[in-house]
């Protein structure tokens, strides 16, 4: 049997690692992960893809309408082939931002860096899987890219457009 997870809303309120953890099941035999997502928490969605890639079952993913953010990096948890999406939807990547920080320059050097390893880490995640070299993907994620479904499948985000 293939269970179905949901990713719809935002990843560390609407979605969080206990939502998808409910759906996770030893009698499933597979996933099928739907996403209409803006993103959300980093970490949360860190998570997220852990417990899914961390099964070992066969992953599908649906984009229904927005993947964004860091539930770009949860649909490059499906294997190449397996990322399908729909014919009236949007993909987003960007450079991982924080919302509210504060403290000394020491402080605000050390969350300029670990924002630079989240962004090395997102970038990992598409790098081989496109046709895109790590310095093009750099710039994507630098200039906050949206695609149509016919760019994303171009550019190998996407395999495959499907209206669902």
């Amino acid at each position: 049997m293939v269970q179905d997870v949901f990713i719809y809303g935002e990843i560390g309120k609407q979605v969080t690692l206990d939502t998808v953890l409910e759906k996770i099941t030893p009698k499933a035999t597979g996933y099928t992960v739907h996403i209409i997502s803006n993103g959300g928490d980093v970490f949360e969605g860190y998570a997220i893809y852990n417990a899914l890639k961390n099964t070992g079952k066969e992953i599908t993913v649906f984009i229904e309408g927005v993947c964004a953010s860091i539930a770009t990096l949860i649909a490059s948890v499906a294997p190449k082939g397996k990322v399908l999406m729909n014919d009236k939807a949007q993909f987003m990547i960007h450079n991982p931002r924080v919302s509210n920080t504060s403290g000394d320059s020491k402080d605000l050097r050390n969350v300029a860096g670990q924002l630079d390893r989240i962004k090395a880490q997102l970038i990992d995640s598409w790098v081989g899987r496109t046709s895109l070299s790590r310095e093009q993907l750099s710039e994507m994620y630098d200039n906050e890219t949206w695609l149509t479904p016919e760019q994303a499948e171009t550019f190998g985000f996407v395999e495959s457009r499907k209206s669902l």
